[in-house]
Order: C-alpha cells, then structure tokens, then sequence
C-alpha cells in the first residue's frame, strides 16, 4: 500500500506535529517564569512568519527569534510581572478592608488590572512584528486595544472560548497543554495581522530570513 504524503490528513498530521513541538517548546521556555516575555513575543514571532511562509522549520524559527527577541521581551517581561503583583497586592489590601473608603481604591486598581491586561495582550506581538524602540512599543501597545477595539473583541472572544472548552471539557486540558497553546497563538496572530493592516501606523515591520523546515 502506497501511502501520499500530499493528501489532506497526513499534511494535517504533519501540521499537528510540528505545532506540538512548538508548543512544547515554548512551554519548556517559560518554566524560568523571567522568560514569559521573550517567550511570547517569540511565539507570535514565529507564527507571523509560519502566516507568511508556512514551510517554515517551526522550532528551529522559535529558538531563533527566542534569542533575537530576549532583550527587550525580558525588561517587557519583568515589567508586567511587577505592575501584574502590585495590582495583586492592592486588591488584596483594599479587600481586607471592609469599608466604604476601600472602593476606589478597588475600582481604580480593576480598571488598572484591565489596562494592563490589555496592554500585555499587545505588547509581545507588536514587538515581534514591527521595528520600535522599547518606549514605543509601550506607547502603542496602550493604545492601540482602545484604538482597534473590534480586533480587541475578537481575541478576548479567543480566550473566552479556549478558557471555556478546556473547563468545561476536562480531557481537552491535557491537549490544550500539549498543543493547544500553540492553536490559539496562531489563531491571534490572524487576528493581530488583521488589526496591524487594518489600523496601521505601527512602525516599519521587521524583515527577517526564514528556515527552511527542508534545510
């Protein structure tokens, strides 16, 4: 029996593999936790560019824009786990106390803790996408969720349905652990492609070499 590598299952089972190895890849790169950063912004990295070029070596990619995308990934990082524990501690403080004058306190910071969210959801994918300084990247990364909120809606509607699935599934938790995380960041990346034409004024984006996943 002759099998035909080109027909449709087995290029989906091909897909499967290698998006499971990215994803395990990438998860075996946050375990530093200080790493989130360059770890994301390295993940979206490489599926702009599986997006451009899907014959591209998906793991070989990630280590390299991992390395390429460390510096200002690792400060973005330790930045939003600083802001991240102190929207934490606040909450927790003001909680405590049972009292009227606790509530702006507790407004202030959720609208905080939404602000930062939002800004973190942006904040790695433009700066795997385009060429800006550190200060820049922050800069439109805080704006640009107000600016093109229907892209916005449409990852928070993401997350909602991946968050959703795997709790109410149990056993797809596993696969989202095994390769879920890497779907969803390609599932994104169409999303941010689509705002970043649609809305533009990003900066120039960076032009990197692929390789090959037949080099």
């Amino acid at each position: 029996m002759k099998f035909n590598t080109n027909a449709p299952f087995w290029r989906f089972m091909d897909t499967l593999v290698h998006f499971t190895a990215l994803n395990l890849l990438y998860l075996l790169t946050l375990i530093p936790v200080i790493t989130i950063g360059p770890a994301r912004a390295a993940l979206y990295s490489t599926m702009f560019a599986y997006d451009e070029n899907d014959d591209i070596s998906l793991t070989r990619e990630y280590l390299r824009r991992f390395k390429r995308e460390f510096k200002h990934g690792l400060i973005s990082g330790i930045i939003i786990m600083v802001l991240v524990a102190a929207i934490i501690f606040g909450l927790a403080f003001w909680s405590a106390w049972n009292t009227n004058a606790s509530y702006i306190p507790l407004i202030v910071l959720i609208i905080a803790a939404v602000i930062v969210v939002l800004t973190a959801e942006y904040l790695f994918p433009m700066q795997a996408r385009f060429e800006n300084s550190l200060g820049t990247q922050w800069k439109l990364a805080a704006m640009f969720p107000w600016r093109a909120f229907p892209c916005t809606l449409a990852l928070l509607g993401i997350d909602v349905v991946l968050l959703a699935v795997a709790y109410f599934i149990p056993f797809i938790r596993v696969l989202v652990l095994i390769f879920g995380v890497a779907w969803g960041a390609y599932a994104k990346s169409l999303v941010f492609l689509w705002g970043f034409k649609r809305y533009g004024g990003m900066g120039p984006v960076e032009q990197p070499t692929y390789i090959n996943a037949h080099d």
